[in-house]
């Protein structure tokens, strides 16, 4: 398989299939925020999720999982179960738009014959995994039933449904993510949850289609009516049976090998699975971890508040030996701190996050993309955000502020003060909303940023209006004040939004935040997956994760983006 290459692309395929990916600053988005702020809300030990559902005990996991796949159910060890080495599949953040996840399935569900991590001259055959494992924010805005449908379920089956049939068993496990929460774990509980009567649901391959009007129009019937929504009961990808009872567990993977599956709701895993964890982990003293997360221990190279919460509700720290395996990040990266492995593999479909820019912090022994590349990508976020390609919520908020400061100016002109003190105001609103989004309650040198951001937005639209307004009175035209008061509001939206958008590209730059600039692009770029081979021998665990830079394109071969052991015993 040929290494991915470093060469820095700048044009890339975006899909032409609906739904699309999911826009930042676009209404779809704000109805997912919204959801976030509403299961914030009511997310507390008292209204949990997790309490419905049943966490496995790990030797009856185990057994559940050996007899699925044709092995013995009486053995210690999956590996031992089966016999042989034991190959899983990873991917994370998956569900967005439709042909990149399109393109993902077709990736992941495909044998590579890879090169050895410790002898690269040598080849190994490695089959499409015994086990999927998905690691969390499995469709985008929100994991509902509807979007896991349309945006993973129908285009994998899709996938699935067009390759030479396999009568091969596999297995499916998952912990949640923050977009699954956000739906309660509804949608989250309806693919990956075991069905008790021991059935399968029947796997889709159409989307459901529902125009979105009639939709709300009958979730609002229903609701005056106090009925409920019908929805699928079950959710199915084809091929794979889902075995957990929980939205946690624990299995023991191979001879010295344990695999602990964290979920921390939204905030941290309660206190019940964190007991359940570690009374796993302690029944097996000397073991290594592999370590399922949904959200790093390190993120951009600097600790991740969440991260290390997780560490501590388990007793553990980053001085043991474990191999933390996480998505959330929606980048490649492989770093080592001390005897911690950790690999960030969020590539799954979701938009792209970069690599860190700026200077400082842990810096990874593998990242794809690479900081050049992410450069390259960066200069981009200004004028997309301009155009309005990330959504109009920013227009919006601009054409309401500087819109009624542009009405009030024009009217209150006789009183210069006045008028100053409405470009004051707005001014300092605009620096408020930019210094919140900067991350100004982490760290102050966001401030001065926000407010020269927000000075230079006024500039523009106050500055740009009164340009407007003395270009039309030297040519002399006699055209209407509501229409030269459309044109200034016009320079002062997008002058704003680009205002804007070099202004996310700033944070990014300078290392305040790494998230917002590139979220706004929806990049189609750079997916991926890792494929696992846990040695039967207990030795330890070989990777190799498999992307593609410009997926929909399908013009080349997937690539191979990296190679790695962890070798815990050694």
């Amino acid at each position: 398989m040929e290494s991915a290459s470093r060469t820095v692309l700048r044009r890339f395929t975006r899909g032409q299939e609906r739904p699309h990916g999911v826009v930042w600053f676009g209404a779809r988005s704000l109805w997912g925020h919204l959801r976030h702020l509403i299961a914030a809300a009511i997310a507390t030990q008292n209204i949990d999720c997790r309490a419905w559902m049943t966490p496995d005990e790990p030797a009856e996991l185990l057994a559940r999982i050996a007899r699925l796949l044709g092995g013995d159910a009486g053995a210690a060890t999956l590996t031992g179960a089966l016999g042989r080495d034991v190959y899983v599949d990873f991917v994370a953040d998956t569900g967005d738009d439709v042909n990149v996840s399109r393109a993902v399935a077709t990736m992941l569900f495909a044998p590579y014959d890879l090169p050895d991590p410790q002898q690269p001259e040598r080849l190994v055959h490695a089959p499409r995994g015994d086990v999927l494992m998905f690691g969390g924010d499995t469709a985008y805005p929100v994991a509902t039933v509807k979007e896991l449908a349309n945006r993973v379920v129908a285009p994998w089956n899709q996938v699935l449904a067009a390759l030479p049939p396999d009568p091969t068993p596999r297995v499916v496990l998952a912990v949640p993510g923050n977009h699954d929460w956000y739906d309660g774990l509804d949608g989250f509980a309806r693919l990956f949850r075991r069905r008790l009567d021991g059935g399968q649901a029947e796997p889709r391959r159409e989307a459901i289609a529902q125009p979105r009007l009639q939709r709300h129009l009958e979730w609002v019937r229903r609701f005056v009516r106090n009925r409920a929504v019908p929805k699928p009961e079950a959710l199915a990808l084809s091929g794979y049976t889902p075995v957990q009872g929980g939205s946690y567990f624990a299995l023991a993977c191979a001879p010295g090998i344990e695999l602990l599956a964290v979920d921390r709701q939204l905030t941290s895993p309660d206190e019940p699975q964190a007991e359940f964890l570690r009374r796993h982990h302690g029944a097996a003293p000397g073991s290594a971890l592999l370590l399922l997360l949904p959200d790093p221990v390190f993120a951009f190279g600097m600790p991740s508040p969440t991260g290390t919460d997780m560490l501590a509700h388990l007793q553990l720290d980053d001085q043991m030996q474990t191999f933390v395996l996480t998505g959330d990040i929606h980048h490649y990266e492989r770093l080592q701190h001390g005897p911690l492995l950790q690999v960030t593999a969020g590539g799954g479909g979701a938009f792209l996050h970069p690599t860190r820019i700026a200077p400082g912090g842990l810096r990874p022994t593998v990242s794809w993309p690479d900081r050049a590349q992410c450069l390259a990508i960066l200069r981009q976020v200004p004028w997309t955000v301009a155009r309005g390609r990330a959504g109009l919520l920013p227009h919006a908020g601009l054409t309401a502020l500087y819109g009624l400061a542009l009405l009030l100016t024009h009217q209150l002109q006789a009183h210069i003060g006045v008028a100053v003190s409405v470009w004051l105001a707005a001014t300092l609103l605009t620096a408020t909303v930019y210094a919140l989004i900067g991350g100004v309650t982490r760290s102050w040198s966001v401030a001065p940023l926000a407010l020269g951001a927000a000075c230079l937005t006024a500039v523009i639209a106050g500055g740009g209006a009164a340009a407007v307004y003395a270009a039309f009175d030297r040519v002399g035209w006699s055209t209407p004040t509501a229409l030269v008061g459309l044109v200034a509001w016009a320079v002062a939206v997008i002058g704003g939004a680009l205002v804007f958008g070099g202004f996310l590209s700033i944070l990014t730059w300078r290392g305040h935040e790494h998230l917002q600039a590139f979220t706004t692009l929806d990049h189609p770029g750079f997916k991926h997956f890792v494929r696992l081979r846990i040695r039967a021998d207990g030795r330890g665990v070989d990777g190799w994760c498999i992307g593609s830079a410009d997926p929909v394109a399908g013009a080349r071969a997937p690539v191979l983006v990296d190679a790695f052991t962890w070798r815990p015993h050694e």
